[in-house]
């Protein structure tokens, strides 16, 4: 499998079967391109899947194939969380990660200056509001990598219509 060192274009999988290991994964992947490495997120106590996890590609092409025909379509519409006092170098991955548990993540995105420096905060965004408001309830004052977080719903909710990002 790749570490996370490799160079590539990684994709976010979201809603996958418990029983889904990086070798399904990476199978399942492979006909949009070279898969370079595979990793489902696990619990960190149990070691149970949290149904998520990222495929990379050794092309940017593959990947965008993939996401093309595996997600289905270009937007995305769903119910956004806003999460603000993140640590500056708290990535979209980690934050995916923390927050997959809830529901089916459609999007995240954290926000970034003109200078690519992250404004310390972003947004993930839910399938379905009840996973939204899970999210809220449970993730308000919770620590990421060393911050403690706060989590709001999205004054941008209702549906809203949002182009995915990789």
């Amino acid at each position: 499998m790749a570490s996370s060192d490799d160079v590539g274009f990684r994709c976010f999988v979201r809603g996958l079967d418990r029983e889904t290991d990086e070798n399904v994964l990476k199978e399942a992947f492979s006909k949009f391109g070279n898969v370079i490495g595979s990793k489902i997120m696990r619990d960190g106590v149990m070691g149970t899947s949290r149904r998520c996890g990222f495929v990379t590609f050794e092309d940017e092409k593959s990947m965008r194939d993939a996401i093309k025909e595996m997600h289905g379509q270009k937007n995305t519409t769903g119910f956004v969380c806003f999460v603000h006092r993140l640590d500056r170098d708290t990535d979209a991955e980690r934050l995916a990660f923390a927050f997959c548990m809830f529901g089916e993540i459609t999007d995240c995105q954290i926000a970034y200056d003109i200078r690519g420096k992250s404004r310390g905060h972003g947004f993930v965004t839910f399938k379905d509001e009840e996973s939204m408001r899970d999210a809220v309830l449970m993730m308000d004052g919770h620590e990421i990598d060393g911050c403690q977080i706060r989590v709001e719903e999205s004054h941008r909710n209702k549906g809203v219509s949002r182009f995915l990002t990789v």
